[in-house]
């Protein structure tokens, strides 16, 4: 009589070896497709914040601008040199262009808020 014990060889042994493989070889390729959009998305995310900087730089001069021109109006107004449709005109120019300047500051938290979490970060 003899014993025999089975030390993980065998065609059922080499079949499991072969599968864990390829499933390994699998999750390897998916991790590193995963870290390549992650990598793209940031890229697109940094583009879009210093796009959202730019537009916000402009705006705060459009808006500075047109808080200057509202006051020179103003007082030519007061002095009666302008009209009162011109006035109006030049103050509707520099209310448009506060709603701008916020519209831009919110377009730049935005974009900060999308690539932190691009890139994992918790929110701020």
């Amino acid at each position: 009589m003899s014993l025999r014990l089975p030390f993980g060889g065998g065609a059922r042994h080499d079949a499991r070896v072969a599968t864990a493989n390829a499933e390994a070889i699998e999750a390897e390729i998916g991790r590193e497709r995963e870290r390549e959009r992650i990598e793209r998305a940031a890229a697109a995310f940094r583009l879009q914040v210093a796009a959202a900087r730019l537009q916000l730089a402009a705006a705060e001069e459009r808006a500075q601008l047109a808080r200057d021109n509202r006051g020179f109006y103003e007082k030519s107004f007061r002095l009666g040199e302008s009209d009162l449709p011109t006035r109006l005109r030049i103050e509707a120019e520099a209310v448009e262009a506060d709603k701008a300047l916020g519209r831009a500051r919110l377009a730049l938290a935005f974009g900060i808020s999308q690539l932190r979490q691009a890139l994992g970060l918790l929110p701020e």
